[in-house]
């Protein structure tokens, strides 16, 4: 698959995360109350696998896209910090998987404000780390076209001189 179709396609994950932070959010707000079972068992079955995908994409695009952005020195100190993000999002997922799953079969031990911190916690921690994601590839898209516009400008020009 081309790298746009996967840039495309890491954006289609990262609306369906925005989405259910949208979700957590309300389920957060409207804390006590009945939290459907039908959306318990979608957020729980769906969550961390969108989650998973979702960071194969970034691992598999992203991450061989940073030479373009910045110095190997730094490159490696980013990705590491990334690497470690991506284990506190599926460590958080897990929690809020949990918690849903506990709350669906009435055996949750954690308050009403501890479920709406966690959920918080979760949703607020997401959208923050999608929003800088999502700087990063815009910075790669750019100048991945920067040098693509180049390539193609040296290639006119060796076959005009030739």
């Amino acid at each position: 698959m081309q790298m746009p179709n996967k840039f495309a396609e890491l954006e289609a994950c990262y609306g369906q995360l925005v989405s259910w932070c949208d979700l957590l959010e309300a389920i957060a707000d409207f804390l006590p109350c009945h939290v459907d079972e039908r959306l318990c068992d979608t957020v729980t079955g769906g969550l961390i696998p969108l989650l998973q995908a979702t960071h194969g994409l970034e691992e598999h695009v992203v991450s061989a896209s940073l030479h373009a952005i910045m110095p190997d020195n730094d490159r490696v100190e980013a990705e590491n910090r990334r690497s470690t993000e991506r284990l506190f999002d599926m460590d958080a997922a897990q929690e809020v998987v949990d918690v849903l799953l506990a709350l669906k079969n009435g055996d949750c031990r954690l308050s009403w404000d501890a479920i709406g911190y966690l959920l918080r916690s979760f949703f607020c921690s997401m959208r923050r780390r999608i929003k800088a994601e999502r700087e990063i590839v815009g910075q790669i898209r750019k100048a991945l076209a920067r040098h693509e516009g180049m390539t193609l400008l040296d290639a006119q020009l060796s076959t005009e001189i030739v």
